[in-house]
């Protein structure tokens, strides 16, 4: 058994340092200290004093993950990243995963509706850009496949890609007809339009 000798405030406010046996020990939040009713002079086994420390990584990674979201919607796998920056445990982190999934705070199919409505309203493009883009968010590929299939339709994105063509055809300059034609191939492949697709709108525009 190990005495607390001592109850000190951090710097950070709400964190307190715990000493035993007149050595520091561990620091803990406010709350864990009030939960677990921790006063000097009380005596702890090395089970609670690994208790009172998963008690107190659960909570502030429950608290890292609320305030991370708050901010604005993230991926699983970007909370995750920022859970490991804090040291929470694999354990606790899974914990604070299934807590905020339960809650509908952290959700990856609706995180990848939101992100597919705000790229096509702000910067319109294919199918296959989006959807690396969200794969490199740690989106998996059959949520990416959903989404797609379910908010992009073809001819929602064979629209997408006329639209932006006659933007980009007001201002681009070609020394030849299969020069022009081979600028908007380019330009609608970069935007991550397959080429089917490409090759159906660049012939329409070239017969209107």
């Amino acid at each position: 058994m190990q005495r607390i000798t001592a109850i000190e405030p951090q710097k950070r406010k709400g964190r307190y340092n715990v000493f035993l046996d007149e050595e520091f020990a561990f620091g803990a939040d406010k709350e864990t200290i009030f939960h677990f009713g921790l006063r000097k002079n009380d005596e702890l086994s090395d089970e609670k004093i690994n208790e009172i420390r998963d008690y107190d990584e659960f909570n502030l990674g429950k608290k890292t993950a609320f305030s991370f979201l708050g901010y604005k919607p993230r991926t699983e796998k970007e909370l995750i990243k920022k859970l490991k920056e804090k040291k929470i445990s694999v354990k606790n982190i899974e914990k604070t995963l299934k807590v905020l999934k339960d809650l509908k705070y952290l959700d990856d199919g609706q995180y990848a509706k939101m992100y597919l409505e705000e790229k096509l309203s702000r910067k319109p493009a294919g199918k296959r850009l989006i959807s690396m883009k969200l794969a490199e968010k740690g989106i998996k590929k059959e949520v990416i496949e959903n989404v797609m299939a379910s908010q992009y339709s073809e001819e929602k994105e064979k629209k997408k890609a006329k639209e932006l063509l006659i933007k980009y055809l007001k201002k681009v300059r070609a020394k030849s007809d299969l020069d022009k034609k081979q600028k908007c191939y380019r330009f609608l492949l970069s935007r991550g339009f397959d080429y089917e697709i490409v090759k159906s709108v660049c012939s329409i525009e070239s017969t209107d």
